[in-house]
């Protein structure tokens, strides 16, 4: 059964995914252990912040680090505040989870 309706969905997001990875042969630690509770944007955003914490890097701009200037530029203004609303809420939620997983590496 195809998904006609829904080109965009999460679930066909995540299958285009595993099937380049499975052709590729590449599969990345830091993306297979992301928890499984996020939305794969999250995801994204969790395994370039967990790089970049590894490397001793600070983010001192979150929104101008991890936000796609091309995109932003072509949504209006409303778009934009609720696109920016939920990057920071997404990249909030990947800190801790970062954080908590460094903590935990630490400990072991």
């Amino acid at each position: 059964m195809s998904n006609v309706k829904h080109k965009s969905c999460a679930m066909r997001t995540l299958a285009k995914s595993a099937k380049s990875r499975l052709g590729q042969g590449a599969y990345d630690k830091d993306e297979i252990n992301a928890p499984k509770s996020v939305t794969p944007d999250q995801k994204e955003l969790y395994v370039k912040l967990l790089k970049l914490k590894r490397d001793g890097k600070e983010v001192s701009n979150p929104i101008a680090e991890f936000a796609d200037n091309e995109k932003l530029t072509k949504l209006s203004h409303e778009e934009r505040q609720r696109y920016i609303l939920n990057l920071c809420a997404d990249y909030m939620l990947a800190k801790r989870l970062v954080d908590e997983k460094l903590e935990r590496d630490e400990r072991a």
